[in-house]
């Protein structure tokens, strides 16, 4: 393996969260505090993407439970394949998510959308899974 340097100088890119898509995040919630004693955020209710959403912070790692409102979200087509839950995607922040959006498009990234709000009124989009071995991933702002 190559031993060069492998810092990243498009945007300051650093980990952010996983996404963990759960068929009850209550359930969740209850399980992660039995076995790591964690306690979660306040789980709130996300229309836009249409998913029920708490985060457990481990360490410096974030965990970001996700749960569908209907079967027309995403994460209830994700659970349909995997019943029990499983990690859905992890996310990667950086200072200017339009500029690195730009920058991966140029190089011929498969992107699944344009960059939009999240619920935290950050810009993001996700890479198609296709481009990094099945890995679906998020691209987001840092957090200010």
């Amino acid at each position: 393996m190559n031993k060069k340097d492998t810092s990243n100088n498009l945007g300051n890119l650093i980990f952010d969260h996983i996404a963990h898509a759960v068929p009850n995040i209550e359930e969740a919630i209850i399980q992660y505090q039995k076995t790591f004693g964690t306690i979660a955020s306040e789980v709130r209710v996300i229309e836009k993407q249409k998913i029920k959403m708490a985060l457990i912070s481990i360490g410096n790692i974030k965990i970001e439970l996700m749960e569908p409102l209907d079967d027309k979200s995403p994460i209830a087509k994700f659970l349909h394949k995997n019943p029990k839950g499983g990690l859905h995607h992890y996310c990667l922040s950086v200072e200017d998510v339009n500029e690195f959006y730009k920058i991966q498009k140029n190089n011929g990234i498969n992107i699944l959308s344009e960059p939009f709000s999240g619920y935290h009124g950050r810009n993001l989009y996700f890479i198609h899974p296709n481009q990094i071995c099945g890995a679906l991933i998020e691209v987001e702002e840092h957090e200010k």
